[in-house]
């Protein structure tokens, strides 16, 4: 991982404008920086608290009209570079910055790359409470399950900083994400979806004391 930490920290030149997502593997990256020239944002409110903790300024994106680069990580990518984001419950806000930067590149261990997406992970929706049930009938025409995350900590399900639900929906295979992604992605009340098709510029993946650089072609 250290060999994946430097050549990702040799992409950062003076001056730029990069965006740090969330994760321990993001988070290692950020402890590494020394240029204080860089202006950093963030969509992770953890990742936010971590700058702060490194005395490193952090720029809100509403004062950003492009990133140089945007560093995240995901659950699992696929042979086209298209990921699923999907654990964290952050990806509306995530996208966003995504939408901003001239390459976005995913660090992750090389085991979270196949050919197809991994079906053990979900598509989540960010969505409101009200649309639930509604989403949920159509995750089902789609011949899918649908189910509303629940929080460990405290009775009641988990809600993203927008004050909506996250909900997990589970397919045999996702063959067919595309057209599942944009059905559900459209209707009324869900805010956002976790799959990020066509924003990936380049992956670096730790493959033991290696690191494999792919990008889009």
């Amino acid at each position: 991982m250290e060999k994946l930490i430097e050549e990702a920290r040799a992409l950062i030149k003076p001056n730029m404008n990069v965006s740090f997502g969330g994760g321990r593997t993001v988070g290692r990256l950020i402890k590494s920086i020394t240029d204080k020239s860089i202006k950093v944002s963030s969509p992770s409110e953890m990742t936010r608290d971590l700058c702060r903790e490194l005395n490193i300024p952090v720029v809100p994106l509403d004062q950003v009209d492009k990133f140089d680069l945007a560093f995240d990580g995901c659950d699992s990518l696929d042979a086209d570079l298209n990921v699923l984001k999907s654990n964290g419950g952050i990806h509306t806000f995530e996208k966003l910055y995504a939408n901003l930067a001239k390459r976005y590149i995913i660090l992750a261990p090389e085991a979270r790359s196949t050919k197809e997406l991994n079906n053990d992970i979900p598509l989540c929706l960010e969505v409101m409470e009200l649309a639930i049930p509604q989403v949920k009938s159509e995750v089902e025409k789609l011949g899918g399950k649908m189910e509303v995350r629940q929080s460990s900590e405290m009775a009641g399900i988990v809600r993203t900083v927008n004050g909506n639900a996250l909900v997990d929906c589970h397919f045999e295979d996702w063959k067919k994400i595309d057209e599942i992604d944009a059905t559900l992605g459209r209707m009324t009340g869900v805010i956002g979806t976790s799959y990020f098709k066509n924003l990936v510029t380049d992956a670096l993946l730790s493959s033991g004391d290696d690191v494999i650089h792919l990008q889009r072609k």
